[in-house]
């Protein structure tokens, strides 16, 4: 850990009780109060705002530049690749998350925060928060670079495209905190959280379509909780039915808004089933108190 994690940690304990004093009574003000301490510590900690933050857009420039003047399925295939990156900062976000879970786990704010009034849902809805508010910057940081760079079309969806955003974060949220509770210490964490994002990025269509992959691959490449989300959100950007496309295929016919949402509808299913499956997992695995052994 560098000297300014080191300081960013010692910062996030002096004020982790602050909220929890200053926040008005009720739920709102003691989830605001969690929102805005965990606001600060994200942009505190230079790791947390590497990961989190900039590596997707980062990776992104480096990858989706060198293809603004090619095509995949009838689309711009920077622009194609752009929204896949907006897919992996959900995964990302995962990683910040977990760290922050376990963290706060193991110094035993989420003991001491559980010993209070502060409502259980209301720690967690901060938190959770603050990490949806820098994926949504990011969103626009990346739809930006991909309609004013890369020359790509606007959102066809915008409704369906933000529904995704919103189901795809919520599933890596808890999933998060599901496995917070596998996770011995925050030192332990990135052994947790590194699978996963590699595992998303090389497996969900992140940067290739997923017909590119060996034929034995495809069949669980697309039930991995990032496939159905990286899936729906090109339908939504792009107003085509992707999902099978190549990278020589011929162009993907054009979909009105509710074709749209039909093709989308599996998808969106598979996306509620890994959230419903997280929550179980969570309710199993969470601990508020740091693992022993």
């Amino acid at each position: 850990m560098t000297t300014t994690d080191t300081a960013g940690a010692l910062a996030a304990r002096r004020t982790e009780a602050a909220p929890v004093a200053a926040a008005p009574r009720g739920w709102p003000g003691y989830a605001r109060g969690q929102f805005l301490l965990s606001w600060r510590v994200f942009w505190r900690n230079r790791r947390s705002t590497f990961i989190g933050f900039l590596l997707p857009v980062l990776l992104n420039l480096v990858v989706a530049a060198p293809l603004r003047d090619k095509e995949i399925a009838g689309v711009n295939a920077a622009g194609y690749t752009t929204v896949g990156f907006i897919g992996l900062a959900l995964v990302t976000s995962f990683i910040n998350l977990l760290n922050g879970v376990v963290a706060r786990r193991d110094d035993l704010v989420l003991k001491r925060l559980r010993g209070t009034e502060v409502p259980p849902t209301a720690i967690f809805a901060g938190q959770i928060g603050a990490g949806g508010a820098v994926v949504l910057l990011q969103v626009l940081v990346l739809g930006a670079v991909s309609v004013g760079w890369f020359g790509a079309e606007l959102p066809a969806d915008p409704l369906l495209f933000l529904l995704t955003v919103v189901g795809g974060y919520l599933l890596f949220a808890v999933l998060a905190v599901a496995l917070s509770g596998v996770t011995p210490s925050a030192e332990a964490a990135p052994m947790v959280a590194t699978p996963v994002l590699l595992l998303c990025m090389f497996g969900s269509g992140v940067v290739a379509p997923l017909a590119s992959m060996p034929d034995w691959l495809q069949p669980a490449a697309h039930v991995l909780p990032l496939a159905p989300v990286v899936e729906t959100l090109r339908t939504a950007w792009f107003g085509r039915g992707f999902g099978h496309e190549t990278w020589a295929g011929a162009p993907l016919e054009r979909l009105d808004l509710l074709h749209g949402w039909a093709h989308a509808a599996p998808s969106l299913l598979m996306i509620a089933a890994w959230v419903a499956a997280a929550a179980v997992l969570g309710r199993r695995l969470f601990r508020w108190e740091p693992r022993r052994g």
